[in-house]
């Protein structure tokens, strides 16, 4: 039975109460007092006597009424404050001037690795006491905030802040200390920060050798074995990357890039795999996690690994074999889960070979090997790839840029595209800068380098050979069949460029006796 008195603040109050409780033999399993109420809590009662008492204390002096309540204040609060620390995500631990544990929530446990029958109550262990900075705030008064510690009983790295508790009088009466872990730190961080995420239907193409390899890489994105990512400059080594990782099971976790080619051998390391504070002369204070950190549970891509130092490959490879890294100026090793996919524009088996790759990483790395054909071998995503870069430009700078001209369509069809995909992109967003109209013209596309020659090779006039002119010009014709088809690889397209029907460039590779193109290609 639990009770509220409120009252009065006069003298023998409580005595009263008390003894109204004697007299009647009644215990008291606790009382207390709060400005203007008195709280009782008594074992339970038949409601004879439970109503016999209310009426009772209801005549003492003072007491304005009697009211049953559910729990004591001081219960209602604990009840609260447990409410409280079992609702946060941060671990929360508090140590009393003995050094014993006198508040930890499951967040802390889960986080530290702990086991809470055996340390509430329990004094802190030392190592513990000194990796959370309780030793140093007990001892200083100081308070420290977001310090990125090493945790031995968890393995890892976590983020601590501390707080010291005072009395009334000012003197430190214990220290509370929160704590994060780390890998949701950049979870949350990356929530915020990351960019829409790339899928596969993010990738425009109409050519059946894009249709290929996108049905390859969907196939290999559900697996979370180590990608090798093959393809010239420009070809979308990148793009591929951010998909195999959105279709994965790791998805919701941190996609992370790095340029191995952009970031100088001396820094490259730190970069990776991170380093301790005082390790290197300019090392940031509390150091600095590494990327493969970052990427923890999620993917890591390493572009142009073919410019990699081979004393960093060492590593690397230490790394990939052990799922350990290593900071730089630290004797502890952490444990990762990370998913490695790397791209390169070069031919790592030369470089392996010549002594440029070491060839047990190369192996390490080329478990799934995905090629990304140049867009020299797949025309037919050039105009749907231009048109969808002269959208996208058009709405950016606000132009009101429509479409191609056919000459511009055919100055783009006709050049071999050394830079790809990112050339193209490049050519498109210029043009869309220049044109004042609404449809993209032909002088408005400036090339890296003049496009191949269309000139067709007309053969010399041999008067020996009595040819007519029927004849002549069915040899200047073959050869214009030839190179068209070679060129664009459809009778379809190649009827479009020549102005005939799809039946009459049959017919005349026919008559000419000339390989006619796959029919999966007219489609």
């Amino acid at each position: 039975m639990r009770l509220r008195l409120p009252c009065v603040n006069r003298v023998g109050l409580i005595h009263d109460i008390t003894q109204c409780l004697a007299k009647r033999q009644v215990n008291i399993v606790s009382l207390e007092v709060e400005q203007g109420n008195v709280f009782l809590e008594c074992p339970y009662l038949e409601q004879e006597r439970e109503e016999a008492l209310i009426h009772a204390l209801r005549k003492i002096g003072g007491v304005y009424r009697v009211e049953t309540i559910a729990l004591m204040p001081s219960k209602e609060r604990t009840e609260q404050l447990n409410a409280i620390l079992g609702s946060v995500q941060d671990g929360i631990l508090t140590v009393n001037q003995d050094y014993l544990l006198t508040q930890c929530n499951m967040a802390a446990v889960r986080i530290l690795r702990l086991s809470l029958a055996s340390v509430m109550g329990q004094p802190i262990d030392d190592s513990l006491a000194g990796n959370l900075f309780v030793q140093e705030t007990l001892r200083t008064g100081k308070s420290f905030r977001n310090r990125e510690v090493f945790v031995d009983s968890k393995g890892g790295y976590c983020i601590v802040s501390t707080l010291p508790l005072r009395n009334r009088q000012e003197e430190v009466v214990g220290a509370v200390a929160v704590v994060r872990d780390i890998r949701e730190v950049r979870e949350l961080v990356h929530k915020i920060t990351a960019s829409r995420p790339v899928t596969f239907a993010d990738i425009p193409f109409t050519s059946t050798a894009m249709a290929r390899v996108v049905e390859q890489a969907r196939l290999y994105a559900r697996s979370d074995s180590t990608v090798l990512i093959c393809g010239e400059t420009g070809t979308g080594k990148e793009l591929f990357a951010r998909a195999l990782h959105s279709g994965s099971s790791r998805a919701q976790a941190a996609f992370v890039p790095v340029n191995c080619a952009a970031i100088p051998e001396t820094l490259l390391e730190s970069e990776l795999f991170g380093y301790e504070e005082g390790a290197f002369t300019g090392a940031v204070k509390g150091g600095k996690p590494g990327l493969f950190e970052l990427a923890n549970e999620g993917t890591l891509f390493l572009d142009e690994i073919g410019e990699m130092s081979v004393h960093l490959q060492a590593k690397l490879l230490r790394t990939l074999q052990d799922r350990r890294v290593r900071r730089v100026g630290s004797s502890r090793e952490i444990a990762i889960n990370v998913r490695i996919i790397s791209a390169t524009n070069r031919d790592l088996e030369k470089q392996v070979a010549g002594g440029l790759f070491r060839e047990d990483l190369y192996y390490r790395l080329n478990v799934i090997p995905l090629f990304l054909p140049p867009l020299r071998e797949r025309q037919e995503d050039i105009r749907l790839l231009a048109e969808y870069f002269l959208k996208r430009f058009a709405g950016k700078l606000q132009r009101p840029v429509q479409g191609f001209t056919p000459a511009a369509l055919e100055r783009l069809q006709y050049y071999d595209w050394p830079g790809n995909v990112r050339e193209l992109e490049n050519v498109v967003e210029r043009a869309v800068n220049l044109v004042e109209g609404t449809a993209v013209e032909e002088r408005h596309i400036l090339l890296g380098r003049r496009p191949p020659s269309r000139q067709i090779q007309v053969p010399d006039v041999r008067f020996e050979t009595y040819q007519t002119l029927h004849e002549r010009l069915a040899q200047v014709e073959k050869i214009i069949l030839r190179e068209t088809v070679k060129r664009f690889g459809s009778a379809r397209r190649v009827g479009s460029v020549l102005g005939l029907s799809h039946t009459a460039v049959l017919k005349k590779l026919r008559k000419y006796k000339l390989n006619q193109p796959h029919q999966a290609n007219d489609g």
